[in-house]
């Protein structure tokens, strides 16, 4: 039964991060924006960070993964998918979002920041 719950919160929590991507794209368009990734330049990443883990066996680091993700959801965010990233210091970094500019990313990390989230901004890579 507890199994069931969790798919059912699951599959809430994809279908809303579903519709807000829709959102964000009509608001992207808006600004004029093209979403086509065929079109569309390299943008900014906005990450949250997680624990530095320094060759960690992978139990702890997907533990430390699923605490990041935690902490994303109290923030009150839904992501579609998870996108991670790891730096040069093992960290765990998870893309919360891809946008435009430089600015546009400050100004959505300095937001997130306020949530308790430790945020980083990085270019795109692909």
């Amino acid at each position: 039964m507890n199994r069931t719950i969790h798919d059912v919160e699951e599959s809430i929590r994809r279908m809303t991060a579903a519709v807000r991507q829709g959102q964000a794209e009509e608001i992207g368009r808006s600004f004029g924006e093209d979403p086509d990734p065929e079109v569309r330049p390299l943008g900014w990443w906005v990450l949250a960070r997680g624990e530095a883990l320094e060759s960690a066996p992978f139990a702890e680091r997907e533990a430390a993964r699923e605490r990041l993700l935690v902490q994303i959801r109290a923030a009150g965010l839904v992501l579609p998918e998870n996108i991670w990233v790891w730096d040069e210091t093992e960290t765990a970094q998870l893309v919360i979002t891809t946008v435009p500019t430089l600015k546009r990313a400050e100004r959505l990390a300095a937001h997130l920041r306020t949530k308790g989230l430790d945020i980083r901004i990085r270019r795109e890579k692909i």
